[in-house]
C-alpha cells in the first residue's frame, strides 16, 4: 500500500512536523529492507560492512566532521512520501571512490510509536549488499536521519550505479519529489515509483574529506 501526495493519486502525507535537523549516528548494522531497483553497471564486490555497537558521541562527531557530501537530491519537497513496508529504493551514481555515510529525509506517515527501527541497505549493480545499517529513529526528530558506515565506509566505483534500499515499520515515510536528482530514480516494488513521471527520494551520500 502506498502513501503519498493526493496529486499523484495517493493519500496525502500526514502534515506532522518532525523536529529540526538531527543526525543520528549509529554504527549498528543489521539486515535490510527496500529500495529502488534500477539494475546498473558493475561495482566492486565487497563483504558487506556490518556491526552492532553504537558510536560513542566524540567518535561519531569526529566521523561526521570528516565527511563531505557527494550525491545530493536538492529538489524541494512538496508533501509526497511513500511507506517503508514495501520495496522502496533509490539509485545513485557516486563521484567519489568511498561511501562513508547516507542521509535520508523521512516524515511521520502514521502516528503511533515514539520511535521505530529503520534499516538502510546499500547494494551494487548486481544486487550484492555492500553495507547495512539500522537506526532507532525518534518520531519527534525524523526529518534528516544519518546512517554512518563503520570502519571508514566501503569502496565504490565512480560512474557506476548503486542502490539505496530503505525499510522499516509503518511509522515513517520516505519523502520523494517529481523529477529531482538526475543520476538515479526511485522505484517501488521494482517498478518506477510513479507511472506518469520520473521521481526521486530525498537523500544525500557522503564520502571522506
Amino acid at each position: 500500500m502506498r502513501s503519498g501526495c493526493a496529486a499523484h493519486g495517493f493519500q496525502e502525507a500526514a502534515r506532522i512536523k518532525c523536529g529540526g535537523m538531527v543526525y543520528r549516528i549509529n554504527r549498528a548494522l543489521a539486515t535490510a529492507g527496500l529500495g529502488c531497483v534500477l539494475l546498473v553497471s558493475a561495482a566492486c564486490r565487497h563483504k558487506a560492512a556490518s556491526g552492532s555497537v553504537p558510536a560513542a558521541a566524540p567518535a561519531a562527531s569526529a566521523q561526521l566532521a570528516s565527511m563531505k557530501p557527494d550525491q545530493v537530491n536538492t529538489a524541494g519537497w512538496d508533501k509526497a512520501w511513500t511507506n517503508l513496508v514495501n520495496d522502496v529504493e533509490q539509485t545513485f551514481t557516486p563521484s567519489l571512490t568511498r561511501l562513508v555515510g547516507v542521509e535520508v529525509e523521512l516524515v511521520v506517515g502514521n502516528a503511533g510509536p515514539a520511535k521505530d527501527q529503520v534499516t538502510l541497505t546499500v547494494l551494487d549493480a548486481t544486487g550484492q549488499t555492500i553495507a547495512v545499517m539500522t537506526e532507532s529513529v525518534q518520531a519527534a526528530d525524523c526529518e534528516q536521519v544519518m546512517f554512518v558506515i563503520p570502519k571508514g565506509g566501503v569502496e565504490v566505483t565512480p560512474g557506476q550505479t548503486y542502490r539505496l534500499k530503505l525499510s522499516g515499520g509503518t511509522t515513517f515515510g520516505w519523502k520523494y519529489v517529481v523529477g529531482g536528482y538526475e543520476k538515479g530514480e526511485a522505484t517501488f516494488n521494482g517498478k518506477p515509483l510513479l507511472r506518469e513521471a520520473r521521481s526521486t527520494f530525498l537523500f544525500r551520500t557522503f564520502g571522506p574529506r
